[in-house]
């Protein structure tokens, strides 16, 4: 990174931190930090520090009774949400717990059977050689993996791997998430 990139960072990660930054940008930002970034995870680190010592030297504002009124009539009751058609699959955080696996560190939430799940690895985790009947779609939702031939996965990334292969084994060094898909 050059200068002029650190010093965006830097600025990007104090208006994190103080939750000033427009969507797309905190978006970038999630995804720098995800992927392991240390400057960025240093920065937003440092700056959140702040951005707490500041709200600790404001003195608390009781909102006007109608301000506050105004601010609940507009929270929506997630228990009064419409329910999916039968032409939908909605699985809830909760509908589908994490399952240890065999190996160390390493837990999968099936979402829909066998064919669409969640693979989430510690820091250190070890997957073993496995075979691949079907073809697999992965997206990195969090952290990075890497192959035996040294191909690592970051954050962000999509990997398609090919049905009939014997895959080699994979390790995550700062741990990872994947979502993982199996073609028909």
């Amino acid at each position: 990174m050059n200068d002029e990139n650190l010093e965006d960072c830097t600025v990007e990660a104090a208006l994190y931190a103080l939750g000033a930054l427009p969507v797309e940008k905190a978006s970038a930002v999630e995804q720098r930090l995800r992927s392991g970034c240390e400057f960025c995870l240093a920065q937003v680190e440092r700056y959140a520090a702040v951005a707490e010592q500041l709200s600790l030297a404001v003195k608390p504002v009781e909102p006007s009774s109608q301000l506050r009124q105004r601010l609940l009539d507009r929270i929506e009751v997630r228990d009064k949400t419409a329910e999916p058609s039968e032409h939908m699959k909605l699985v809830r955080a909760n509908d589908a717990p994490w399952v240890k696996m065999p190996f160390p560190g390493v837990e999968i939430r099936p979402l829909i059977g066998n064919k669409t799940l969640m693979v989430r690895m510690a820091a250190g985790a070890l997957f073993p050689e496995h075979d691949h009947p079907q073809a697999e779609q992965c997206y990195v939702l969090e952290g990075s993996l890497t192959d035996s031939d040294g191909v690592t996965v970051y954050a962000g990334d999509f990997v398609v791997v090919s049905a009939g292969i014997k895959h080699a084994k994979l390790h995550s060094v700062d741990g990872c998430t994947l979502l993982i898909a199996y073609a028909d």
